[in-house]
């Protein structure tokens, strides 16, 4: 196939008298050495280019027409936030195809909330690609970026597709090339260029976080979470907590330690446990709690589960008293007891990022 695509491309940029200039397309430069054997006057534009960075998309300029054309001018900071902040050389651009797509939707729905238009025209590979092969640091740095963080790569335009499993440093470098990635700022030392990366905008963060929750899910699929589950039916508090951190310390956050993100993890890690059944975020009692897991018969367990953050590892303690404090106030066993419910535990959760402390009643 190299040798048909070289002999084909020679003859029609190289040695073709009809020819004025030609334009070649893709996401990564042109390997030159692979497929134009003595071609040596090609111009690259590419993402760091000054050339023709307008053009790589909407302009805000041309965005803010749009959207004042079609009567959606109120819908200029949603769409901005959505699809705004790729950068070509030093100018910034909207995505097009998701703005056009936008408006489309818009003119028929007023209220109709942003989608991730451009997720559904690719399979995301290089993104699932990256979060599959993470090891700590790439899981850490994809923490920073998907928190609104930035991280510094060194950057290498000369990379082509058969890099990519050379080093992590070469997969930053594919997901800045294609769109991604943004640049926040860039430095130089000696002759290697170090760029500050980012998350463009709200569109590629969905991709990243919808892509962890599919490879999370694939993971559990995998996972043997007997221990897990015996613990919790048990009411082995140490092994509970040692059994979550381990899935903790495996994971992806994508939602910077935030109380909710805890309730979809153990939510997720819980509905596996053979046999019983698990409802989060239901009345009971006087409130709502976080978790309940039961048994579909009365005469078997039930666990009641309240979850808390704490602002330091010394405040997970206390975390878990508060939760517990709180099953009890707001009496969310009334419901498993009013349905003969009688062996119900009851744990206190607390979490500081990755560290998890379990106590109960």
């Amino acid at each position: 196939m190299t040798d048909f695509i070289r002999s084909l491309l020679e003859s029609a940029l190289k040695t073709n008298d009809s020819l004025e200039f030609a334009l070649i397309t893709g996401c990564l430069r042109i390997s030159r050495e692979s497929i134009f054997t003595g071609l040596n006057n090609l111009g690259i534009n590419s993402v760091l280019s000054e050339n023709y960075s307008e053009y790589f998309g909407f302009t805000e300029e041309e965005a803010e027409q749009m959207l004042s054309a079609y009567g959606l001018k109120e819908k200029t900071a949603e769409v901005r936030e959505w699809y705004y902040g790729y950068l070509f050389g030093k100018t910034s651009v909207y995505n097009p195809w998701s703005v056009i797509n936008y408006v489309y939707t818009a003119l028929a729905d007023p209220g109709a909330f942003p989608r991730p238009y451009w997720s559904n025209t690719s399979a995301n590979s290089i993104v699932k690609y990256l979060v599959e092969k993470a090891d700590e640091e790439v899981k850490a740095e994809i923490e920073v970026l998907i928190q609104g963080g930035a991280i510094e790569k060194s950057v290498h335009e000369d990379i082509t597709y058969e890099n990519i499993n050379e080093t992590q440093d070469h997969l930053w470098n594919f997901l800045f090339f294609t769109w991604y990635l943004k640049k926040i700022s860039e430095y130089q030392v000696e002759r290697c260029i170090y760029m500050r990366l980012a998350i463009p905008n709200q569109e590629i963060a969905y991709i990243y976080e919808n892509t962890i929750r599919e490879w999370f899910r694939q993971h559990l699929q995998q996972t043997d979470l007997s221990a897990l589950y015996q613990a919790v039916l048990d009411g082995d508090c140490d092994a509970f907590a040692v059994k979550v951190t381990e899935q903790l310390l495996e994971c992806i956050s994508y939602n910077d330690y935030k109380e909710a993100y805890y309730h979809g993890f153990v939510c997720g890690l819980l509905k596996g446990c053979k046999g019983y059944r698990v409802k989060s975020n239901r009345e009971s009692g006087s409130g709502r709690y976080d978790i309940v897991m039961y048994y579909p018969s009365a005469r078997g367990k039930a666990v009641i589960i309240e979850m808390k953050t704490a602002e330091t590892f010394e405040g997970l303690k206390e975390g878990c008293e508060r939760a517990l404090t709180q099953i009890e106030e707001q009496s969310y066993d009334a419901e498993l007891l009013a349905e003969g419910y009688r062996n119900i535990i009851k744990y206190g959760m607390c979490f500081y990022k990755k560290e998890c402390m379990v106590r109960k009643r």
